[in-house]
């Protein structure tokens, strides 16, 4: 009399599904908690970077962060809760996932981003047809942009980008101030007063802000891109540099302007006043997009 065999695809031993090469975990578990470290480590970063001697400090180095920074990992780790939960992972993804985060333990910094590069661009080509898994990757994509790329690409292109924001405020004073001059960077008024632009004034810096809020914002309220999100893309983009042209210009009025709006109160009026400009106006264009 032969006995039946049932085979167990599961290992007791080793949680593995032998017949399919499958790791018993949730795929979107491995990707959630490989945001998860990378997440931790960019606070670690900000917290070693600027040792703190008390509690309220160390909040205060982690509110520099950035509203926008945190609306994303937020985005991220919804949408990646709302993936699929029944997929297992396979042992390609978990293997990427550990060969990227491996990069962490590099010493510098820009390796936090290049690894999240390499998991976002995992998630947006790998995602076996999840939306939710997609976007997320979309949305670390453009965090890592944000806090890595854009820079590079940036300083690359800096000194021409510099000119012509001093050319369009140049114009701007030479309209309301007759007498005002300006060449590359510098712009100098009828009284001797002058400002210099530089990289950190430019408006690269808070135009990629107000795109990644843009990103963050439209993937959580719909999964796939329209032609309309670009154009809304294209409009916050335009509405963030007239909010960054206007500030240089109050600056170049005079030195009492320029304290105030560079390093006084200004400053702290326009970084809240511009996010909240730039969070109402998408959420309002992307309640304008069909659903």
């Amino acid at each position: 009399m032969a006995l039946a065999r049932f085979h167990d695809p599961i290992s007791r031993e080793t949680g593995i599904d032998k017949g399919r090469h499958r790791v018993a975990l949730a795929r979107r578990d491995i990707f959630f908690w490989a945001t998860v470290i990378l997440f931790c480590n960019q606070l670690l970063g900000v917290i070693t970077s600027f040792p703190s001697p008390s509690m309220a400090k160390v909040f205060a180095d982690l509110a520099e962060v950035g509203i926008f920074q945190y609306m994303a990992w937020y985005a991220i780790f919804r949408l990646l809760s709302m993936s699929d939960p029944i997929r297992s992972g396979g042992w390609q993804d978990f293997l990427a996932v550990t060969g990227f985060c491996l990069l962490l333990f590099l010493p510098a910094s820009r390796f936090i981003w290049i690894a999240a590069t390499g998991i976002a661009l995992y998630l947006w080509v790998f995602n076996s047809g999840d939306r939710n898994m997609r976007a997320a990757g979309i949305v670390l994509a453009a965090l890592a942009v944000q806090q890595f790329w854009g820079h590079i690409f940036f300083s690359l292109v800096a000194f021409p980008l510099l000119r012509a924001e001093t050319a369009v405020v140049g114009t701007m004073l030479e309209v309301t101030r007759p007498g005002t001059l300006w060449q590359d960077n510098v712009i100098t008024g009828p009284s001797g007063y002058g400002i210099i632009i530089y990289t950190g004034c430019s408006s690269f810096h808070n135009l990629s802000l107000a795109l990644l809020c843009w990103v963050t914002l439209t993937r959580l309220r719909m999964l796939e891109w329209r032609g309309s999100d670009f154009k809304n893309g294209i409009l916050v983009a335009v509405v963030m540099i007239l909010l960054n042209l206007t500030r240089i210009y109050m600056m170049g009025l005079n030195f009492d302007l320029y304290y105030f709006w560079h390093q006084g109160m200004g400053a702290d009026i326009f970084a809240i006043g511009a996010s909240l400009i730039i969070i109402s106006l998408t959420l309002y264009l992307t309640r304008l997009r069909p659903a």
